[in-house]
């Protein structure tokens, strides 16, 4: 394979792309930067990425390469459509729960909750590091799943059409 050279009446030009998101037009920045490497033996191009989702190419070619350049940024059109099912489990649990808890919590009963989590996270990293580890059991769980509360149960319950989390299905029965 011979890679492309270039005059030295080359001129600079400018390709222009405007994308939904700035994650897409980076990740076409990047494609394109591969055709420039892969086709040029010595390619001179520079990306820059403005508001929201534009992409501006500088590049030194002899000819435009706006059609080859529009092509591989096509590609990338739908490459953002992202439905809310393919959002990780825990992202959509966070955002949820955050929103909940905004809504039924102060600023003291939050810090009670997470001193309540921290200690108990620290009690089963006690228990996994010990010398004579305890048994982890249902008991540990019911506890566990009291303390975290219904709320947060149901929303578990409701989130996890995959079911990801199993063995919290027996429990969450009687949330229903």
């Amino acid at each position: 394979m011979t890679l492309k050279t270039f005059s030295d009446k080359a001129k600079t030009f400018t390709f222009t792309y405007e994308f939904k998101d700035l994650d897409t037009a980076l990740v076409a920045g990047h494609a394109l930067l591969g055709y420039m490497t892969g086709t040029y033996c010595q390619p001179v191009i520079s990306l820059t990425y403005k508001d929201k989702g534009t992409l501006v190419a500088e590049y030194v070619e002899d000819h435009k390469l706006n059609k080859t350049f529009k092509r591989i940024c096509d590609s990338f059109k739908d490459y953002h459509k992202q439905p809310e099912e393919a959002e990780a489990f825990e992202e959509r649990y966070k955002r949820e729960r955050v929103l909940q808890l905004k809504e039924s919590e102060d600023f003291e009963s939050l810090l009670e909750k997470v001193t309540d989590y921290e200690l108990e996270l620290l009690d089963y990293a006690d228990r996994l590091l010990s010398d004579k580890p305890i048994p982890m059991d249902s008991m540990t769980a019911f506890g566990t799943l009291e303390m975290l509360g219904d709320e947060s149960i149901s929303l578990l319950q409701k989130l996890d059409v995959e079911g990801e989390y199993k063995g919290l299905a027996g429990y969450t029965e009687h949330l229903k």
